[in-house]
């Protein structure tokens, strides 16, 4: 019976139990997913691995600009000139595609060609692992259940015990068996925030962001004498504050917000 042990016993029994039902939401976290097939991702892919459509459209274009393919018109327009760069992505194809006239960034995010190779896109990051199916995310949200049934069964002896007039232990106890099955239940809240990215994907990410460390922009890197390649690497891995410091005024065109994005003055830099 769930009043049948001292308090103190109880909780012990309690955290042992939210241990175990920690490491089966997190194993269900970790094991779905962590192997992928296929060619390792390019620098678009791993954009939208990194931060989904909008970073992968934002390392697209930045590629044409740097290849000389696409400038800043008047009324906020961007426009394509010439052929884009051989061997392009398809989604770096269709941007270009969508700038043959001038459009707005809008315009050319909301472009059905464009939504149609970020689709392509997607589907083949999921058909090879790197994204997660939605049966593969319920399977993660499910992981989560054992946490919340620990929380009802800590909630379920607090309030039996009221209701019934048995003593579920001293003071001490009955505050901390609340205060775990509240930190329990919060903990199973967070983790049912399912990733897109598979295990595998997380890992790559991982490893790349720190064997290319020194392109972080917490670290304020050099650019003057970077290449293309570099520039697209460090915008896939971190997001798109490089492009901001190589070419403001383009970077802004397509969606980078100078105050977010931006490093702080006050701010220092990472140590090496």
């Amino acid at each position: 019976m769930l009043w049948g042990v001292s308090g103190p016993i109880f909780l012990l029994d309690y955290l042992g139990a939210v241990a175990v039902a920690v490491v089966i939401a997190v194993a269900a976290r970790e094991l779905t997913g962590r192997r992928a097939q296929g060619a390792t991702p390019d620098r678009v892919e791993l954009a939208y691995l990194t931060d989904r459509a909008l970073l992968a459209c934002q390392v697209g274009v930045a590629a044409l600009r740097r290849a000389g393919g696409v400038e800043i018109g008047e009324l906020a327009t961007l426009h394509a000139q010439g052929p884009p760069p051989a061997g392009s992505p398809a989604l770096v194809r269709a941007l270009h595609s969508a700038l043959r006239r001038p459009q707005t960034w809008a315009a050319v995010l909301a472009d059905p060609d464009v939504g149609r190779a970020l689709r392509r896109t997607v589907g083949r990051l999921v058909r090879d692992g790197w994204l997660l199916t939605r049966a593969q995310r319920r399977r993660i949200a499910l992981g989560t259940v054992p946490l919340f049934a620990v929380a009802a069964v800590g909630l379920t002896r607090l309030v039996d015990s009221a209701v019934e007039g048995r003593s579920a232990g001293g003071p001490a106890s009955v505050a901390g068996l609340l205060l775990c099955c509240l930190a329990t239940a919060l903990g199973g809240w967070w983790l049912t925030e399912v990733p897109e990215t598979g295990s595998a994907a997380r890992r790559l990410l991982r490893r790349l962001r720190r064997e290319h460390a020194e392109l972080d922009p917490e670290r304020r890197p050099t650019w003057q004498g970077r290449d293309t390649d570099t520039l697209l690497t460090a915008m896939a891995l971190f997001g798109p504050r490089p492009l901001l410091a190589v070419d403001p005024a383009f970077a802004v065109q397509v969606g980078v917000d100078p105050e977010r994005d931006r490093p702080r003055p006050d701010r220092k830099p990472a140590r090496r």
